[in-house]
């Protein structure tokens, strides 16, 4: 009896100090301003999820303390997986800056001319012992829907300092990082095109 009142006081001891801790959810949507400009593409463009390198194919937020250590975060996480955040929110940029007519990330929803496809390298916080950095690093390459032949493509690995330290600053630096990438990437299809 003695044991079984033990073993009960301990699992409502450990449920309630989960209660200190209550998850964070964070999502990466883009920032769409209005400088510099971009470049307008008379094509339909198709985003698709991004293809992710282990170990960022993961909801848990990742951070590292050495370039030889990775760690989880074990209370914040992403809303959703990287590779479905990215490609809704790189959508969400073409949309908002009218950069073409129409963007799906939906192939049933017509047919498209380019198909913007991406692969995501690295999404993690970098906290060095003055200086906490989000960094992004992904390729992206525009293709001919029809012919399936490379049309543009762009790569970046950036990294930015986050103005705290703190696990919440790092999806606007993520979505500022991604919205500049992202923008150069419609010049180098904007330039691809006109050469046609």
């Amino acid at each position: 009896m003695r044991k079984a009142a033990s073993l009960i006081l301990l699992a409502a001891l450990t449920a309630g100090c989960g209660s200190l801790h209550p998850k964070r959810y964070f999502q990466i949507r883009t920032i769409g301003a209005d400088e510099p400009a971009v470049p307008r593409v008379d094509r339909r463009i198709l985003v698709e999820p991004a293809a992710v390198d282990p170990p960022y194919d993961d909801i848990r937020i990742l951070y590292r303390v050495t370039p030889y250590e990775l760690k989880y975060y074990p209370y914040e996480f992403w809303l959703d997986r990287p590779g479905r955040q990215i490609a809704t929110a790189m959508a969400e940029f073409l949309t908002k800056m009218k950069v073409c007519p129409v963007v799906t990330q939906d192939r049933m929803k017509g047919v498209p001319d380019v198909v913007l496809r991406s692969r995501l390298h690295a999404l993690e916080e970098i906290d060095g012992a003055d200086i906490w950095e989000g960094r992004l690093a992904m390729d992206l390459e525009f293709v001919d829907a029809k012919s399936g032949a490379a049309v543009a493509s762009w790569s970046f690995d950036r990294k930015e300092k986050m103005f705290k330290h703190e696990v919440g600053v790092l999806p606007a630096v993520i979505a500022r990082i991604l919205d500049e990438e992202l923008r150069k990437a419609v010049w180098e299809l904007a330039r691809a095109l006109e050469k046609k």
